[in-house]
């Protein structure tokens, strides 16, 4: 009927592969005009689906029960029942349905329109080839016209089969929506399925190649009715898979609703062409120059590297150069070859090879006959390897090696041969150099008989293990041999067995002459040891000798030695003075007045510098120690005479006594030193014996230099823990950060903030009115064991370390605060005239960097600087007068006045201090001390007060303790004080409260004698 929605009864599955496209569609076309002329109606139902839908009705189901397609396709068989449909009938179809089973029945059914009419429906399963059920067909007919057709049909679909199974390739069928109506036995086998499996399954169903499946949806969007092309397809067969080619022809059939693919396995074709691509590959990138001719000698390919080598671009070039003879360097070789190939055989040599440009190449030339399958001679290959380069290398390595014998022969090394019992068979001519003996002299000779006597049994015992292992090289340490003059020569030696090398035959021997590397060995082992200078030892050789003086006080506890450390006094003054030059001379001239004192089996060792230290062997006590020093100590004081110079110099010497304490040579030098230091404390030019107490001062300096950093890492910890970094040699004291810890209540007393270091302050005090006009802030430590420690103490040793900087700017920064402190307060004091004068150390003024951290400082607090002064000490500042001055300048900008501290005691410049920007003198307490008594003192701090008042300075008298100091001072017009008369330095509470002492009542002079300040 043509309707398009009853599917076509091919499109079902029961027809297999193909062959010939038109035999096969006729077949079809055949089969599907039967079932639609037939006069019995034919339904088909899925026996897969629930409720066994019908999926195919012929024509004449539709004229017999006045139903279309349309309304027929996808119901069950029930529509067609009426309410006096016999019940058991439909059992008993129902049953088949269910089981599976065949049946055949006489049924009252109902057209469209109403009518009945009686038919004989004859249900037949249809199963897979598994055996499970699929279809259903319903036959209403006679028995004998449905079995003509479906004999008709078997017959026909027989016949198809047979002549698909003909075709040798792989025969699909695929319908529009992309599914496999049928394919042959050879596609199915090629799956290891069977061809049912197919029918109904989607193309992509096995995984196979997505090229193949993107070529199917391709051609069924196009309008193209056949196609071919080559695919690859990876076929799947269980778990494994494989890869084939194939060439696939396809064609349309049935209006465009199937299609007919056809594919011939070309997979073995394209492994050939691959294969002779690589092949082609292989030919183009070898490093060989590879050329073809035909059978005729006519030149016809040749490679990439045919034509770097010969120069010759192509293949028609080199043709028409002249082909395959032009190369040839001797055209003789080209007909050689040719008849050598025509003759059956191959071709191999070396050859000399003209290029295009006429380079001659030397070549390995390898020539074959091209045969095809007959065994017949159709061309000729030939692969040129360029030697040209390797065969330089070998005439160089015969050159080489003729140079090698001729080094061999005229070398500096003695080349030996020994039989295998160390007789000699051959010698070079270098020997006669090296030892003197005529080269007849010495063949045939034993060269044991040449060896140091106590040295042949040492080479005896390496030639024994050189005779055991062939062909293993074995050092021979150094030994004497005797020259022909008699005296011994030093000779190292690599001796190697070569007797079972035919071309040797014995024992090679390479002596090396050492002679004069052991002389310049000896020569570097006393420098080593002896100082450059003076020659005397060195601190290796001291030390060396120390320890064997150990060791025999070890064996002998009566043994004693002692050691005396010396160092010149006052050495630096001549150094810089005469210069280095003549420094070095006195230094040399001490070394040889040291040696004139010394005892037989004593050492005198300089460690550097103008340190020396002798070691006084096998001594009867500490006197003969003490004399032995005070006999140097006079033989230094001598005067020396350089170079017109007439130089005195004297020497401080320690003196350290050996003893059973001392397990080390350090350890006897550390206390010789501490002697030596206190010998400097004590006055210099004397001597001083190393005593138990020493020791313990030394140790204490030491732990109190390292209790000074971790106070001063403490002090950095109070403000890391705040993230507000402060650590050596940097700036960061802020401000900011002591208010935040104040804000953040932590207090001083929590351990883990507690901070080490405290500032007090000293009142300055105007001798006119008594009152307080400024301090000084001095800094405490507050050691966690010995409790407040005195400046005297660890002021020196922070500026020695450089501990002193972030120190200072710590002060720098706490005085800041509390100017901002007492300014906040309401105090009876005048505050803008209030002032906070802090020391600069030397370290500090010396720092590049000190301006920039006392600017962050000030910006970080914002402190007034009128309110701010600096101290300096005066050898401080007159070290280097220009650089002062230029400092000094700066921190003027800044708006801070600057003070001469300890005026007096340096040698201060009048030109210098004319131009330095200062604004106050402080009178050093040495002068003021002695006030009281008539005198140069009285005089010299008139001179400082009318010298101040001249260069328009005001004066400040430090160290006033009494009345007496006091009345003198005020008479000689100085305007301030400071010291214990007004005030001893007071911590910042005890300050505060100094100042909120009414000023229009009692002056701190009464103040200071009724109010005892205690030091807290």
């Amino acid at each position: 009927m043509g309707n398009r929605e009853n599917q076509s009864i091919s499109n079902l599955g029961e027809v297999g592969g193909g062959g010939d496209r038109n035999i096969a569609s006729e077949a079809l076309w055949l089969r599907d005009r039967a079932l639609a002329t037939t006069s019995n109606a034919i339904i088909i139902a899925d026996a897969r689906a629930p409720d066994y839908p019908i999926i195919y009705c012929n024509p004449a189901f539709e004229r017999i029960t006045g139903y279309c397609a349309r309304e027929i396709l996808g119901r069950n068989c029930r529509f067609l029942q009426g309410p006096d449909t016999d019940r058991a009938t439909v059992a008993n179809i129902r049953n088949a349905l269910s089981k599976g089973l065949e049946c055949a029945v006489i049924i009252k059914n109902y057209r469209k329109d109403g009518t009945p009419f009686w038919n004989k429906l004859s249900l037949s399963p249809v199963q897979d080839h598994r055996g499970n059920l699929t279809h259903f067909v319903g036959t209403l007919s006679d028995l004998s016209e449905r079995i003509e057709v479906q004999e008709a049909l078997q017959q026909a679909n027989d016949q198809l089969q047979t002549i698909l199974e003909a075709v040798p390739g792989i025969v699909s069928w695929i319908s529009s929506d992309f599914r496999y109506l049928g394919v042959n036995h050879h596609l199915a086998k090629l799956h290891g399925l069977l061809p049912s499996a197919f029918v109904g399954q989607d193309i992509g169903f096995l995984g196979a190649s997505s090229d193949f499946d993107s070529f199917v949806r391709e051609f069924f969007a196009s309008d193209a009715t056949e196609t071919v092309k080559e695919l690859s397809a990876n076929v799947k067969t269980g778990s494994s898979q494989s890869a084939g080619h194939y060439l696939i022809v396809a064609q349309k059939y049935d209006g465009g609703k199937a299609a007919c693919l056809v594919g011939i396995d070309i997979t073995e074709r394209k492994r050939a062409e691959e294969a002779l691509v690589l092949t082609r590959k292989a030919v183009e990138s070898s490093s060989d120059a590879i050329g073809m001719a035909d059978v005729s000698g006519t030149h016809i390919y040749q490679n990439q590297a045919f034509s770097q080598l010969f120069e010759y671009s192509t293949a028609t070039e080199f043709k028409l150069a002249g082909g395959i003879p032009c190369v040839f360097a001797d055209p003789t070789v080209a007909s050689e070859i040719l008849e050598t190939i025509a003759q059956g055989y191959s071709w191999c040599g070396e050859v000399a090879n003209r290029t295009k440009s006429g380079r001659i190449l030397q070549v390995l030339l390898r020539a074959d006959a091209i045969k095809d399958q007959t065994g017949q001679i159709v061309g000729l290959i030939y692969i040129n390897t360029d030697i040209t380069d390797r065969k330089r290398t070998e005439q160089e390595l015969r050159q080489s090696e003729k140079r090698f014998r001729s080094l061999i022969e005229n070398g500096r090394d003695i080349i030996v041969i020994l039989d295998e019992k160390g007789f000699c068979r051959y010698v070079s001519p270098s020997q006669e150099r090296i030892l003197g003996y005529p080269t007849a002299e010495v063949l045939g000779r034993s060269v044991f008989e040449l060896i140091h006597p106590d040295e042949v049994p040492m080479v005896a015992q390496v030639f024994k293990g050189v005779i055991e292992m062939p062909r293993i090289g074995l050092g021979l340490a150094e030994y004497r041999v005797r020259h022909k003059d008699g005296f011994w020569c030093i000779l190292e030696a690599l001796a190697t067995n070569l007797l079972d090398e035919p071309s040797v035959r014995g024992i090679v021997v390479n002596c090396h002459d050492v002679t004069e590397r052991k002389v310049a060995e000896d020569q570097l082992l006393h420098d080593a040891l002896h100082d450059a200078l003076t020659e005397l030892p060195n601190r290796a050789l001291l030390t060396d000798r120390l320890s064997q003086a150990f060791a025999r006080v070890k064996r002998h506890p009566n043994y004693q030695f002692a050691v005396l450390f010396l160092d010149l006094d006052r050495f630096k003054v001549i150094n810089v003075s005469l210069g280095h030059r003549m420094g070095d001379r006195l230094l040399v001239a001490i070394a040889r007045r040291l040696l004139t004192c010394l005892r037989p089996g004593d050492t005198a060792a300089r460690l550097g510098g103008d340190e020396f230290v002798i070691l006084l062997e096998e001594i009867q006590g500490v006197e003969e120690a003490i004399a032995q020093a005070k006999e140097i100590q006079k033989a230094i004081e001598q005067p020396l005479h350089l170079e017109g110079n007439k130089v005195s110099i004297t020497a401080s010497i320690g003196i350290a006594l050996s003893s059973g304490e001392y397990q080390w040579p350090g350890d006897i030098l550390r206390d010789a030193d501490i002697a030596m230091y206190r010998a400097k404390a004590l006055g210099k030019a004397r001597y001083e014996v190393f005593t138990s107490a020493m020791h313990i001062r030394a140790v204490a300096l030491m732990h109190l230099e390292h209790d000074l950093r971790q106070s001063v890492e403490e002090l950095n910890l109070k403000y890391s823990m705040l993230n507000l970094g402060f650590g050596v040699g940097e700036s960061s004291l802020l401000y900011e950060a002591d208010r935040k810890l104040e804000r953040s209540k932590l207090s001083i007393s929590n351990p883990k903030l507690e901070c080490p270091f405290t500032v007090y302050y000293q009142p300055i005090v105007s001798l006119k009115t008594g009152l307080v006009v400024g301090f000084e802030a001095l800094v405490r430590w507050l050691h966690p064991e010995r409790g407040l420690v005195s400046p005297m103490e660890f002021i020196a040793m922070a500026e020695e370390t450089g501990l002193i900087m972030p120190l200072g700017l710590w002060v720098l920064s706490e005085s800041c605060r509390q100017i901002i402190k007492w300014q906040r307060l309401e105090l009876p004091v005048e505050k803008s005239l209030l002032t906070v004068a802090v020391n600069l150390s030397g370290r500090q003024f010396a720092e590049p960097d000190s301006i920039d951290q006392i600017k962050q400082v000030l910006q970080e607090t914002g402190v007034d600087t009128r309110c701010l002064k600096l101290e300096i000490t005066e050898s401080v500042v007159m070290e280097d007068g220009e650089a002062a001055a230029a400092m000094l300048s700066q921190l003027r900008e800044l708006g801070i006045e600057l003070c001469i501290d300890d005026f007096g005691t340096g040698y201060s410049s009048l030109s210098y201090l004319h131009k330095f920007p200062i604004h106050t003198l402080k009178i050093d307490r040495s002068f003021v001390s002695r006030i009281g008594a008539a005198g140069e003192n009285l005089e010299i701090v008139r001179a400082i007060v009318m010298l101040a008042r001249s260069l328009g300075m005001e004066v400040v008298a430090e160290g006033v303790e009494t009345p007496v100091q006091l009345a003198q001072l005020r008479d000689l017009g100085c305007e301030y004080g400071q010291g214990y008369f007004f005030s001893r330095p007071l911590d910042s509470e005890a300050a505060t409260a100094l100042l909120s002492r009414s000023p229009n009542g009692n002056s701190i002079y009464s103040l200071s004698q009724v109010d005892e300040v205690q030091y807290n």
